[in-house]
C-alpha cells in the first residue's frame, strides 16, 4: 500500500516534467484554500495525494487529508495540510520542495507507523535548504556591496 507521502512523492515527480500539470495543481490548489478544509474543492485537490498508482483511492487516507478522521485541530496535521497546499503555489520553482514538510503525515493510518527517519530526512532537507537560502544572500550582500 502506497503512504500519502509515497503519493505525494510521485506526484512531485509528474510535476517536474509537465509545466502545464503544474499549473492546473496550482488552481485546484488555490481553489481549495479559497473555499476551504471543508469544500469539494479541498476533497478534489487532496484526493490526488490518497490515490495509489493504479488510481485507487484510499479512505483512511483522503480522511487524514480531509482531517474528517478526527485531526482537524491538530497544529501538526493541520501544518501539514497546509503544506500540501502551500507547496504548490510557486509553480515550477516548489518542484524541488514539493511536500517535503508532509513526511510523517501518514502517521497511523491504516496502520503505517512513520519512523523518525522520515522526520529526520525532512529536518535535514529544511536544514540544507536554509544553508542554501542564506549562501544566496550572503552572496547577494556581496555583490551589492561591490556596486
Amino acid at each position: 500500500m502506497a503512504t500519502i507521502f509515497d503519493n505525494v512523492q510521485r506526484k512531485q515527480k509528474e510535476f517536474a516534467h509537465n509545466a502545464v500539470m503544474v499549473g492546473q495543481n496550482i488552481a485546484l490548489a488555490i481553489a481549495a484554500m479559497r473555499d476551504g478544509i471543508k469544500s469539494p474543492a479541498w476533497e478534489f485537490y487532496m484526493t490526488q495525494f490518497a490515490r495509489d498508482e493504479n488510481g485507487v483511492v484510499d479512505k483512511d487516507q483522503l480522511a487524514r487529508l480531509m482531517a474528517t478522521d478526527g485531526t482537524l485541530g491538530d497544529p501538526v496535521l493541520d501544518r501539514k495540510r497546509g503544506y500540501l497546499i502551500a507547496d504548490s503555489m510557486c509553480g515550477m520553482s516548489t518542484v524541488d520542495n514539493f511536500g517535503v514538510a508532509v513526511a510523517t503525515i501518514d502517521h497511523m493510518v491504516g496502520g503505517v507507523v512513520c519512523t523518525a527517519a522520515a522526520a529526520t530526512r525532512a529536518a535535514k532537507y529544511e536544514k540544507s535548504t536554509a544553508k542554501k537560502k542564506a549562501a544566496k544572500k550572503k552572496t547577494a550582500k556581496k555583490k551589492a556591496t561591490k556596486k
